[in-house]
């Protein structure tokens, strides 16, 4: 299948759509009522997205979901590590399954789904075709959480396929899209090709046709699944449309030659002081980053990560280094210096550096694609719809603040109060 340029734009609108759930956790004493809550929530969410935004995306009906998926449901803090949802267009003749991206308040998501890549699964185990290459063992997890979603009828995603295309006999030629960002943008191609290899068992009289529309996704396995899922793609078993933004971090993993480019990726921008000494930084603005570069030098428990790569052709969008964003930062931190314990405040501009590379990764991660994409339109809509069901007492922060308390650890909010504070006792 290949889309439309708007109904590209409306299957991007509702893979992003199913990330209402970041940034919120609900609280329960009892094992289930912040998890009814949270489902409640992403329920209503995707209702009011359907009905109110079909001036932008056309019209768009449920089929399955969303369904959302907490790795431990008894916590006294539920928060959403996988949401998934199916939808149906009519005129168009398409169904999208619009997969999640890591939840940033998930370690589970970031921790086991993200980052479990030191080892591999054999990709005939989860299809029983050999000779089909491996997947990281995180996205192994991330499938097999998403295979195993249910609704309340207990079916899961392929129960409900199945299902549909069975009560609409007439149907024919339907298209189905699987799309998803960032871990999204890993799940949604293993997910279609999940489709595509077990596709007898679901659609045995072969009224689909498969598409991949992953954004911003790191490697979901190595060289023998690429070459496997690139030879799908040229017998046409599936139709393959990825695209990432140049200068956003995480596409850039788990390929070797891609994970070597993160370190210096907003070199012209963000530049170490004149003085600085790798053995000196501990806070330096590559201490992150040099994890992953780490990665890709060496095997871990037998495993050579550096066999990852990434699925072909993929298509680079040119972003854009987000100055606003950058000069945001940069005036919150003028007075780092000052909290920090003295000792420490010869490091004050690695700090500054490594939190602005940080806010910048967040951007070029998130906000950065609603231009890219287009769909400026429909997330303004759709940010509307979220502030107006957002919990109570729930605080939700911009995407770079998120990153920045992510990776580097650090409040901004309580650092700027603080600078400000002393800044002004010295003046």
């Amino acid at each position: 299948m290949k889309p439309t340029t708007e109904l590209l734009k409306q299957i991007y609108s509702l893979s992003f759509s199913v990330n209402s759930a970041s940034g919120l956790s609900w609280t329960q004493d009892d094992c289930k009522s912040g998890m009814i809550e949270m489902q409640k929530y992403v329920t209503t969410v995707a209702h009011d997205v359907l009905t109110k935004t079909t001036p932008i995306i056309g019209d768009w009906k449920g089929i399955w979901g969303p369904i959302v998926y907490a790795n431990d449901t008894t916590a006294t803090s539920i928060h959403a590590d996988n949401t998934m949802a199916m939808y149906y267009n009519e005129s168009e003749n398409v169904i999208v399954i619009a997969i999640a991206g890591t939840n940033v308040n998930s370690p589970y998501g970031w921790l086991v789904e993200d980052f479990s890549v030191h080892k591999t699964v054999s990709w005939e185990l989860v299809t029983g075709i050999p000779n089909s290459g491996n997947i990281s063992t995180g996205t192994h997890i991330g499938l097999n959480i998403l295979l195993n979603m249910t609704n309340k009828e207990d079916n899961s995603v392929v129960t409900a396929l199945k299902n549909f295309l069975q009560n609409n006999a007439s149907l024919q030629n339907v298209q189905i899209a699987v799309a998803g960002h960032s871990l999204g943008g890993a799940l949604s191609p293993t997910l279609a090709l999940y489709l595509a290899d077990t596709k007898n068992n679901w659609d045995p009289a072969n009224k689909t046709s498969i598409g991949a529309f992953p954004t911003a996704g790191p490697t979901p396995g190595d060289e023998g699944f690429a070459s496997y899922y690139e030879k799908q793609i040229s017998t046409n078993n599936i139709y393959y449309l990825s695209q990432h933004n140049a200068i956003d971090v995480v596409p850039h993993a788990w390929e070797k030659g891609d994970l070597e480019k993160i370190p210096t990726i907003y070199e012209e921008y963000i530049t170490q002081p004149s003085d600085a000494n790798p053995a000196e930084v501990l806070t330096g603005t590559l201490a992150t980053v040099a994890a992953l570069n780490a990665l890709s030098a060496k095997n871990i428990a037998g495993i050579p990560v550096n066999r990852y790569k990434q699925i072909s052709p993929s298509t680079t969008l040119e972003g854009t280094f987000d100055t606003t964003i950058d000069d945001l930062i940069s005036k919150k931190l003028k007075y780092i210096r000052l909290v920090l314990p003295l000792a420490l405040g010869k490091y004050a501009a690695y700090l500054r550096n490594l939190v602005r590379f940080a806010a910048q990764a967040g951007t070029q991660h998130t906000t950065a694609y609603h231009s890219l994409l287009d769909i400026e339109v429909f997330m303004t809509a759709y940010k509307k719809i979220l502030n107006q069901n957002k919990p109570k007492n729930q605080v939700v922060l911009e995407p770079y603040e998120e990153a920045v308390k992510s990776i580097a650890k650090i409040d901004l909010q309580k650092i700027d109060e603080a600078a400000l504070a002393i800044a002004k006792e010295n003046e």
